[in-house]
C-alpha cells in the first residue's frame, strides 16, 4: 500500500559543489523525510532512492520534508519548487500554491516533566527542529543536518489523480531534485469548521516584540496578519479582552461605554476569517493564594471620568451593568450568537462553590451570554455552557460531565504543562501526538479544544524552554519580520484539523449510502467506518500509535473509503466486536452484519456469503496473528469494491 504525505523511498543525492561558491565540498547528501519525523542536527544521510510522496482531498494543505548535510560547511544554500502538473497534463498546481520554508533549531534544555521516554521524540538536552524560517538561503556547518519543509496548498478545483513536479536544492551553479508526486483525491475538503478551537494570545506582547504603540496603526496591520494566519490554520475562536471597551463614569454617576476598539478587534477577525466565535475574557480571578485559593473574586471595573481621574468600581455598580450592555451591545450588532464569556480559569474542589458564585453574577447580568471554562473539577451541572475539562480528566470523569451537562451544553477539552503519556504539543514530544489531537476530538465526540499559548513568548522567542513552562507550552508560533513564523507543530495541528473534517465528511457520506439502501440498513450509524479508522491510531485516551508509517497507511484509508464509499457496489458493514479491538485467542470471533444494494454477492476468504433478498448479510470470522484482517469482497454488475477490518490479536503463549 502506497503511504501518502510519508517518504516511502529515502533519497541520497551527490551534489558537485563549485569551489568558491558552495563551499569546498566534494559534494552534500539530500534526502526525504516523513514530515512526521523530527530532523535534528545530527539525522544521519540515508542512501535510497528518492522520491517524495503526498496525497489528499483539493482544498487541503498537505507538508512534506527533504533534508540535506555536508561533510564540508556549505553557504548560500537555496531550494525551488517546479509546479505540480497533472499526469494528463490538464491542470497545474502552480507556484502560489508550493512553498517551502527552512526548519530552525530551539534549545530545549531539558524535557516536559513527568513525560515517559515513550512519548518523547528524543533525551533532552538538545536543539530541536520547531520554527519554519523566514530565509530565503542559508549557510550550512560542516556535519550538521539541515530540514527543509514543504507546503503545498491543493486548489479547490484541481481535478483528482496523480501529480507530478520537482523539488530542487541549489547551492551556487550546483543542483538536484527530488521527484514529488501527489495523488489528489476526489473530494473537496469543506472551508466549514466544525470543532472549535482557541489558542490565546496576548496583543500587548505583539506591540512590545514589534516596538509599536498599542493600538496604533502599525499594531492594527500586525494583528491583521496574525488574524489570517489564524484562519488559515483553522482556529475560528479569538480570544477578545474586555478591557478593549472603555469605559466612562459620567458627571451624574452614569457609566457610558466606547466599543470602538472592541469593534475593530472583531471585525478585523472577523475578515481575516478567525473568528466563528467571540471568545469573552475573564469576569472573575482566583483570591489570595492564587491557584490553592479557596476564593473566585469577581473582577472591579476601571472607568475613567471626563476630567481623566481612573477610579475601580465593584461588580455590583461596574461588572453588573457592563455585562448587560455589553450584551445588548452584541446583539445590537449581530454578534450575540457567536459570543461566550469565561467566568474565571481553572476552578478546583477547592474553590468551586465560590466559582459558581462568580458563575450566577455573570448569568443575571447577561443570560443570553454562554459560559465556558477550563475546569479542574466535576461539579458545575447549571453554571456552565461550555465545558472543558483537561484531557487527563476525562477518562475517568468524562461520563460524569457528559450526564451533568443539559441538551445544548458542549464538551471540550484542553491542555496545558505536561501531558505525561497524553498526546500533547510540547517541541519535545512525538509530531504524531500534535496531529492526532484532533483525531480525538472525534472519536471522543468533543466539540473543542483550547489551549492558553499560541503567543505567549519568553523574552527571547526562539528560547521557548525558558522557564518553568515545558518547550513549547507557550506558543506554537515565532515572531517574523512583518508577521508570525509557523512551525512545524503549527502546521501538524492544521492538518489534524483536516483529518477531523474528513472524518467528518466520511460519515456524511457514508448517512448517504445508508439513504439510498433498503430499510435492512436500519439501526447503522454512520460515524461507525471514521470511528474504526479513528481506533487504529488511538487506541485509548493515553495511548496512540507513534509510528509514522502506520499513521499514513490510516490515513490513506481514510481518504480512499472518502473517495469510494459512494461509489458501487452500496455496501455498509458493522462488526461485533468492533475492529482494531484487542482479540484474546479463546478462540477469537467476530460477527460482521452489513446491507448491499439488491443484486449484490458477498465474499469472504473467497467463500459465499448468504445475502437476503432486502440486501441483509451475517457472517462470522475468527481473526489469528496470522490473519489479524477480515476481508470481504462485493461485486454486483462487473464492479467490485473490497472492505478489511483490522483486529490486532493477542499472541498465544
Amino acid at each position: 500500500m502506497r503511504r501518502c504525505g510519508a517518504v516511502v523511498l529515502s533519497v541520497v543525492f551527490l551534489f558537485a559543489a563549485t569551489a568558491g561558491r558552495c563551499g569546498p565540498s566534494e559534494g552534500f547528501s539530500l534526502w526525504a523525510v516523513d514530515p512526521l519525523v523530527k530532523v535534528f542536527r545530527d539525522t544521519p544521510s540515508t542512501t535510497s532512492a528518492p522520491r517524495v510522496e503526498l496525497c489528499g482531498g483539493a482544498n487541503e494543505f498537505i507538508s512534506g520534508q527533504v533534508a540535506i548535510r555536508s561533510d564540508r560547511a556549505l553557504t548560500k544554500v537555496a531550494a525551488r519548487w517546479q509546479p505540480l502538473q497533472h499526469r494528463d497534463g490538464a491542470y497545474t498546481i502552480a507556484a502560489d500554491s508550493l512553498r517551502w520554508r527552512f526548519v530552525g533549531f530551539v534549545p530545549v534544555p531539558k524535557n516536559s516533566a513527568r513525560t515517559p521516554a515513550s512519548n518523547l521524540a528524543r533525551i533532552a538536552p538538545c536543539d530541536f527542529p520547531d520554527p519554519l524560517l523566514e530565509a530565503a538561503e542559508m549557510d550550512l556547518p560542516a556535519g550538521q543536518t539541515q530540514p527543509i519543509w514543504l507546503t503545498v496548498f491543493v486548489p479547490r478545483d484541481a481535478p483528482p489523480g496523480m501529480y507530478e513536479g520537482q523539488f530542487s536544492v541549489e547551492c551556487g551553479s550546483a543542483s538536484q531534485t527530488v521527484p514529488v508526486s501527489l495523488e489528489v483525491f476526489p473530494f473537496v475538503l469543506p472551508d466549514e469548521r466544525h470543532v472549535w478551537v482557541t489558542n490565546w494570545f496576548n496583543a500587548g506582547r505583539l506591540a512590545e516584540f514589534y516596538k509599536v504603540k498599542p493600538w496604533s496603526e502599525e499594531h492594527w496591520a500586525i494583528l491583521e496578519r496574525y488574524g489570517r494566519n489564524m484562519a488559515a490554520h483553522r482556529q475560528n475562536v479569538v480570544e477578545t479582552p474586555l478591557s478593549l471597551v472603555q469605559v466612562t463614569l459620567e458627571d451624574d454617576g452614569r457609566l457610558s461605554f466606547d466599543y470602538a476598539r472592541f469593534d475593530r478587534w472583531v471585525t478585523l477577525f472577523m475578515k481575516a476569517g478567525a473568528i466563528g466565535r467571540i471568545e469573552l475574557s475573564h469576569v472573575a480571578r482566583f483570591g489570595p493564594g492564587g491557584w490553592d485559593s479557596t476564593e473566585i473574586v469577581l473582577n472591579t471595573l476601571r472607568a475613567t471620568d471626563r476630567a481623566g481621574k481612573s477610579s475601580e468600581l465593584p461588580p455590583e455598580k461596574g461588572l453588573a451593568p457592563f455585562l448587560a450592555n455589553l450584551e445588548q451591545h452584541l446583539s445590537e450588532r449581530g454578534w450575540l450568537d457567536k459570543a461566550v464569556i469565561h467566568v474565571a480559569d481553572e476552578p478546583s474542589l477547592k474553590n468551586v462553590e465560590s466559582w459558581k458564585k462568580a458563575s450566577e453574577f455573570l448569568h443575571r447580568a447577561a443570560p443570553r451570554l454562554p459560559r465556558l471554562d477550563a475546569i479542574e473539577a466535576r461539579d458545575f451541572g447549571g453554571h456552565l455552557e461550555i465545558w472543558i475539562p483537561k484531557i487527563g480528566y476525562l477518562p475517568g470523569w468524562g461520563d460524569g460531565y457528559r450526564k451533568a451537562m443539559r441538551p445544548g451544553d458542549e464538551i471540550w477539552f484542553y491542555q496545558a504543562l505536561e501531558q505525561g503519556y497524553y498526546p500533547g504539543r510540547m517541541i519535545d514530544m512525538p509530531l504524531v501526538g500534535m496531529r492526532v489531537l484532533h483525531w480525538i476530538n472525534w472519536g471522543y465526540r468533543l466539540d473543542g479544544y483550547l489551549h492558553w499559548g499560541w503567543s505567549s513568548w519568553a523574552p527571547d522567542p526562539f528560547n521557548p524552554a525558558e522557564g518553568r513552562f515545558p518547550p513549547g507550552d507557550r506558543c506554537i508560533i515565532y515572531p517574523g519580520k512583518d508577521g508570525p513564523i509557523d512551525s512545524i507543530r503549527w502546521e501538524m495541528q492544521r492538518e489534524g484539523l483536516q483529518d477531523y473534517e474528513e472524518f467528518r465528511l466520511l460519515a456524511e457520506k457514508t448517512g448517504r449510502v445508508i439513504g439510498r439502501l433498503s430499510d435492512a440498513v436500519r439501526g447503522f450509524d454512520s460515524r461507525d467506518r471514521s470511528d474504526e479508522i479513528f481506533r487504529r491510531i488511538v487506541r485509548s485516551w493515553s495511548d496512540y500509535e507513534k509510528d509514522p508509517v502506520a499513521f499514513r497507511t490510516a490515513r490513506r484509508m481514510l481518504l480512499q473509503e472518502i473517495a469510494t464509499v459512494e461509489e458501487p457496489p452500496l455496501v455498509v458493514v458493522r462488526s461485533a466486536p468492533a475492529p482494531e479491538t484487542e482479540l484474546v485467542p479463546a478462540p477469537t470471533a467476530v460477527e460482521l452484519d452489513g446491507v448491499v444494494e439488491k443484486g449484490a454477492t458477498v465474499k469472504m476468504g473467497g467463500n459465499a456469503v448468504d445475502v437476503r433478498p432486502d440486501g441483509r448479510f451475517a457472517v462470522r470470522a475468527s481473526p489469528s496473528t496470522r490473519r489479524d484482517t477480515i476481508e470481504l469482497v462485493v461485486e454486483h454488475n462487473g464492479r467490485t469494491k473490497t472492505l478489511q477490518r483490522h483486529y490486532r490479536v493477542r499472541p498465544t503463549p
